[in-house]
């Protein structure tokens, strides 16, 4: 997978990984059966280049994918005077990662969805609250 023969996105995010476990020091890596990505809020541009890549170079979820909330309501953030620019940008993170398969949930609490794991999976979550309820629930 790092070497890229599952294409430029799978090879990108493997190097973030392998990188990621060696600072952490870990042994190894685990297969996982569902992920929860937390990095949907816009807080600037590195979060939004870095979906927008991953989705340019075909990037796919290969196991069922939540979304954390993305920070902008899509159907009131004038309500809100969210400035255009700033709406516009955030709604681009959430197609960038809705376009590589991940459940548009936007929600923190994925335990409350059909994506509930269960007892003995294993799990990469983001999100406080939820990785509490995955590390008391289901480990």
């Amino acid at each position: 997978m790092r070497n890229g023969e599952y294409g430029p996105a799978t090879k990108m995010a493997m190097s973030i990984l392998i990188r990621m476990a060696e600072v952490a020091g870990a042994k190894e890596l685990l297969d996982i059966e569902g992920a929860h990505i937390y990095s949907t809020v816009y807080i600037g541009e590195a979060g939004l280049e870095y979906a927008e890549r991953l989705a340019s170079l075909g990037a796919k979820v290969a196991v069922p994918t939540t979304l954390n909330v993305s920070g902008l309501d899509e159907h009131h953030w004038r309500e809100w005077a969210v400035p255009p620019d700033w709406a516009a940008k955030a709604h681009r993170q959430m197609l960038a990662y809705q376009s590589m398969g991940a459940a548009p949930t936007w929600t923190c609490a994925p335990y409350q969805t059909e994506f509930k794991p269960k007892f003995g999976q294993q799990i990469a979550w983001g999100e406080s609250n939820a990785i509490v309820f995955a590390n008391i629930e289901i480990s």
